[in-house]
């Protein structure tokens, strides 16, 4: 599990009584989500010290418009409708559980960003005695596939050939278009076999853009980047 959220709260005047509030996910927030996709969460409550109640709160505005909330286990939506709230007492350790699923329609860009609260009620009474505020740290980028871009060395006289664009990205993810080069002539042919063509005494650097779609039409855009110049072994270089 990778550590999303982490937050505290202490109660004002017993800083002994302490409640602790983190949040765990099975995807790596480093990594773009996909449209469809869902993320396992663990949701601790770890108190400290001789308080009467513990709380955690996930708050419901930091994923409804992107995601939506499954399998929730040892959490409840609170009659408000703002948050969903997991609570312990002192010297018991408390895990809820729930996942979320990422809408196939989510806004392009969009992000999911899970928002937590921690509280306390040290005296026994109804009402919270400390609380924070609505703490987001990490979350994910939502995006139709992985980051994707690629690399490309040719050799002076020769012209560069890729494949396999959509290799390892699913069944029905295809390539739809390639952009032009500044320094070179691009195509690609009927089975996806993209190649580059340097212009007459160039040599250094290039790039061209290149376009995927999945199989619900969402478009993602990434770069080849060509370097040209005097290579002794370079697979994927075709005579020109």
């Amino acid at each position: 599990m990778y550590p999303i959220a982490r937050l505290r709260s202490v109660q004002p005047g017993r800083p002994e009584i302490v409640c602790t509030v983190e949040l765990h996910g099975d995807k790596d927030p480093a990594l773009p989500l996909r449209p469809g996709e869902t993320v396992e969460f663990e949701f601790k409550v770890i108190p400290e010290g001789p308080g009467s109640r513990y709380y955690g709160y996930l708050m419901v505005e930091s994923f409804s418009e992107a995601a939506t909330i499954e399998r929730a286990a040892g959490m409840s939506l609170l009659a408000v409708g703002d948050r969903y709230a997991t609570s312990t007492v002192a010297g018991e350790e408390r895990t809820a559980r729930f996942a979320l699923t990422v809408h196939e329609n989510v806004p392009r860009h969009a992000f999911l960003v899970p928002q937590l609260r921690a509280g306390v009620i040290a005296d026994g009474g109804s009402s919270l005695t400390a609380s924070t505020r609505s703490v987001k740290q990490l979350g994910y980028r939502i995006a139709p596939l992985p980051p994707q871009g690629r690399k490309l060395m040719v050799p002076p006289g020769y012209r560069g050939a890729l494949n396999g664009l959509t290799e390892g990205l699913g069944d029905g993810v295809r390539l739809v278009g390639v952009g032009p080069a500044r320094f070179g002539e691009t195509s690609v042919t009927p089975d996806g076999l993209v190649t580059y063509s340097p212009v007459a005494g160039f040599a250094g650097y290039d790039s061209f853009d290149y376009v995927l779609a999945d199989p619900a039409e969402r478009l993602t855009r990434a770069q080849v980047t060509v370097y040209v110049g005097d290579l002794t072994m370079t697979p994927g270089a075709i005579a020109g």
